[in-house]
């Protein structure tokens, strides 16, 4: 099914119809796209951390953002609030898609890379801020995680007796340990990263390997002065859903007050980590509310129907943004890239 939306998206684009197509869908709906980073012509790649968060190559980026600028309109963060969550009438009479743009995390190349793109078309973008990762200057575990298993020189490692044949395929590896740990506490997540370094025989990553990867304070500040809004991705980028009430709280009120401090700006928008709608109950959107969020953006790939917006938990699409051909067709044609959520057995058990 995947290839033959690439194969539709790939047609469409190349003989313009999917312009023709905009004309007979009814713009009654927000598409936001949730990338993470853009991999830059002039940076070496692979890199050595996590290579799946690499949404899209800057050159095409580029050309997406000028698709988007004549085909859409690009909503602020002021204008969702003020437009479509109070339910203005200005929204529902427009006659182009209505598209927001996010980055997750605070890598350095959406300074870099996107930030110069964006502001030289005058696009508007969400940047969620994981503020434990640029006080401390520390990547998350899942870009440890991948430097440790892409580092490592022995062809079979032993973790708690298991036995993990790292030569045949990294990449699924990496993915398989990214998919187990997600869910777990912090503290259990550091001793495990520690149990694969030592089986693999490989120090964590440098201070300033990880420093390099990383936007800074005062590059944030500067963002946030040409049309970027700075919203939280909580301080420790935990799944809040694994986490109690009180926890809830501490993770969304203090990266809302770094944040705030650092731009001189309110903080209005939340994206919750690991935020699949079915992980954001109400507790978690209640908990974001009282801390004076406005927006709560999750990662599941959904449709935002203007006349039944969930402000607290709004639908982005994580997939398929390396190609313009399939953005466009987001854009024009959500439904197709819309994916059903449902809670595993496991999860169900684990988080309720």
């Amino acid at each position: 099914m995947k290839g033959k939306r690439i194969l539709l998206a790939d047609m469409l684009f190349n003989t313009s119809l999917v312009n023709v197509f905009s004309r007979f869908f009814e713009h009654n709906k927000l598409v936001i796209l949730n990338y993470h980073r853009i991999r830059s012509a002039s940076v070496q790649f692979p890199t050595p951390f996590d290579d799946g968060v690499f949404n899209v190559t800057e050159d095409v980026f580029f050309q997406q953002m000028k698709w988007l600028k004549r085909r859409s309109r690009i909503l602020s963060e002021e204008e969702i609030i003020d437009e479509i969550v109070t339910n203005s009438c200005s929204v529902k009479e427009q006659k182009v898609p209505l598209v927001a743009i996010t980055f997750d995390d605070g890598y350095l190349d959406n300074y870099s890379t996107a930030f110069p793109i964006l502001k030289s078309l005058q696009i508007p973008a969400f940047f969620f801020i994981c503020t434990e990762m640029i006080w401390e200057r520390k990547l998350r575990w899942w870009d440890i995680l991948a430097y440790l298993i892409k580092s490592c020189k022995k062809p079979l490692i032993v973790i708690n007796d298991n036995e993990y044949m790292v030569q045949y395929n990294r990449q699924l590896m990496i993915a398989d340990f990214q998919l187990q740990l997600k869910f777990y506490p912090v503290e259990y997540i550091q001793k495990y990263i520690q149990l694969i370094s030592d089986a693999c025989e490989i120090d964590l990553p440098s201070s300033d390997l990880q420093d390099r990867e990383l936007m800074t304070q005062d590059q944030i500040r500067e963002m946030a002065e040409h049309l970027m809004t700075i919203g939280s991705h909580t301080h420790t980028h935990q799944a809040l859903s694994s986490l109690d009430d009180r926890l809830h709280q501490t993770e969304l009120t203090v990266s809302k007050q770094l944040l705030e401090q650092a731009t001189g700006r309110p903080v209005k928008s939340v994206s919750y980590p690991f935020g699949r709608y079915q992980y954001v109950p109400l507790s978690i959107q209640n908990a974001a509310r009282k801390c004076g969020y406005q927006l709560g953006f999750t990662s599941s790939s959904g449709v935002n129907y203007l006349n039944e917006i969930h402000p607290m938990v709004l639908n982005r699409f994580p997939g398929f943004l390396d190609r313009i051909s399939t953005v466009s067709l987001i854009t024009v044609w959500p439904e197709l890239f819309a994916i059903k959520e449902e809670s595993s057995q496991f999860h169900k058990l684990f988080l309720t």
